[in-house]
């Protein structure tokens, strides 16, 4: 039998009473040609007219023999009739419905032409052979014409009703006469490049992402209503849990008081949430200067702080020391980011630095996650701190915000974002762990186009985070971070490398899970991933 493209007929286009005559001529080219014939079944093709204009067709079927060369057929069911007054086809089907039907002709013939010069175009093509190519209609259900229907219609090119069971001797007559040469093996496959050739377009996962996060960035600046009802204040504490867009408020809050000519700082504990906060700001013509806590109390007293909790301790008792002898390096305005982090007793240091503590501007913003950071409201209230709630997720999606949620206990928030990609874990050995983030971050890179600089490798244990930077080919432009300094901060990927330390402290998995924005990879030993998926 025939070679048939596609070798089985779907049940749908069997069924379908409009293609009964194709199936019909389908099934007996497909039992009366043998082999070494190969037929195409329903194959459209895209064209230009002289002009360059496009122009679209359809083929039903197209028969190859290596050794007779190539015929394309058009197959209607029905009466036919013509009326060259207006110049249209009509069918008419058993029930005396009649349908107009384009020129099965001059569909065959733009067939015959357009495949021929889109064969050529196929690698296996056989340069330099003269292909014998023909055309032929199928009329399924009518007479045989007793003569030729027109200059283009010479009666030897119409199977019949009546010839349908010989329909392999009409196939064989169109392709034989005239000189040519074979079509050949290479000529056979040169077609089925054309009209049978396999092919799988993947879209990388960075292209959804990308779709995921043009929508998050949309919902960020929704919370900035916030701003407008408690304008009035001076004491304000916004809270809310990861994602909520706490630092993009704060952020917003301190450009609009400094464009108010208040003498505004923005602070918070971490330096790179403060880096990260003077790069979104750079490109803008706010005055709002932005220090991380060591680094305002050096600005003040003109001593580096040095590192750790007891020279920051220092660093602050010079500050006061500073301040109560020059009122000019008081601030109007405070804003201080990722409030949970403050002791008690700094609050009242930065009282301190305000021009005037009564009036002045103390804006703080604070995780409400009371499982990791106890009662921060009651503390901030005994600052007549007035509280408000941030209860809306706008930076994770949900299947991240539903990740992180296990360790949130606080405040209910809503998560706004979209679905986005679930959540991978992967559980490997702490000898491997290394080895699989290296190689899953430069899949993502390579594979699925996302960008280096839209990933961090975020993890507790230092040697692990020393050894994953180390490796042979890390991707320049990928961040390797401690979990405990990346908060505030976030990244489209986060791939997280879970070791043993991550459950020490519920901090950790809760800052660590809620960094992503749009794709989160975790690798751990299975009993931390169990932990961290069902806390």
């Amino acid at each position: 039998m025939a070679r048939m493209w596609p070798a089985v007929l779907p049940a749908q286009i069997r069924e379908d009473a409009l293609r009964s005559a194709e199936v019909r001529v389908y099934d007996l080219l497909e039992k009366k040609l043998g082999s070494g014939w190969v037929v195409f079944y329903s194959r459209p093709w895209l064209g230009l007219s002289p002009t360059g204009e496009e122009k679209d067709g359809e083929c039903d079927f197209v028969v190859l023999h290596p050794a007779h060369g190539y015929l394309t057929i058009e197959v209607k069911g029905g009466g036919i009739s013509f009326d060259p007054e207006i110049d249209r086809w009509l069918s008419t089907d058993r029930h005396r419905i009649r349908r107009i039907i384009k020129n099965p002709i001059r569909q065959a013939v733009s067939s015959k032409h357009e495949l021929l010069k889109q064969a050529k175009r196929q690698k296996h093509w056989p340069v330099g052979r003269k292909i014998r190519m023909r055309h032929g209609v199928v009329f399924t259900d009518t007479i045989e014409p007793p003569h030729n229907l027109g200059a283009d219609g010479a009666r030897e090119i119409f199977c019949c009703r009546n010839e349908l069971d010989n329909i392999d001797h009409w196939v064989r007559e169109r392709l034989s006469g005239g000189m040519a040469d074979d079509l050949g093996g290479d000529g056979v496959r040169a077609f089925e490049e054309l009209l049978a050739s396999p092919f799988l377009l993947r879209a990388p996962l960075g292209h959804y992402l990308d779709d995921d996060d043009r929508a998050i960035n949309t919902l960020t600046p929704q919370q900035f209503h916030i701003l407008d009802a408690v304008g009035h204040l001076s004491r304000v504490a916004a809270g809310g849990g990861a994602g909520t867009g706490k630092t993009i408020v704060a952020i917003e809050d301190a450009v609009r008081l400094a464009r108010q000519g208040l003498k505004t700082a923005l602070i918070c504990l971490s330096r790179p949430l403060a880096a990260h906060i003077k790069e979104r700001l750079a490109n803008t013509e706010s005055t709002v200067a932005v220090f991380a806590l060591p680094d305002l109390c050096a600005y003040i007293t003109g001593q580096v702080c040095g590192e750790g909790e007891t020279q920051l301790e220092k660093a602050i008792e010079r500050m006061l020391a500073h301040i109560r002898g020059d009122l000019s390096l008081r601030f109007e305005a405070l804003i201080v980011d990722e409030a949970q982090d403050f002791r008690t007793h700094w609050w009242i240091a930065l009282e301190e630095i305000l021009a005037q503590p009564e009036t002045a501007i103390l804006h703080a913003f604070f995780d409400t996650n009371q499982s990791v950071y106890g009662d921060i409201v009651g503390e901030l209230t005994a600052f007549r701190i007035v509280p408000i709630h941030l209860t809306r997720n706008l930076r994770n999606t949900r299947n991240i915000h539903n990740a992180a949620s296990l360790f949130y206990r606080g405040i209910p928030v809503t998560a706004d974002g979209p679905e986005g990609i679930a959540v991978e874990w992967n559980e490997c050995a702490s000898d491997r762990l290394s080895g699989l983030v290296v190689d899953t971050v430069r899949r993502l890179i390579i594979q699925e186009k996302i960008a280096p600089e839209d990933i961090a490798i975020l993890g507790v244990n230092a040697s692990v985070l020393s050894s994953i930077r180390n490796r042979s080919a890390f991707p320049e432009g990928v961040q390797v971070e401690q979990v405990r300094a990346f908060k505030g901060l976030e990244r489209r990927v986060v791939v997280l490398a879970a070791t043993r330390e991550i459950a020490d402290e519920p901090e950790l998995a809760y800052v660590s899970l809620s960094r992503a924005r749009a794709h989160l990879v975790v690798f751990g030993e299975p009993e931390i991933l169990s932990w961290l998926r069902k806390a």
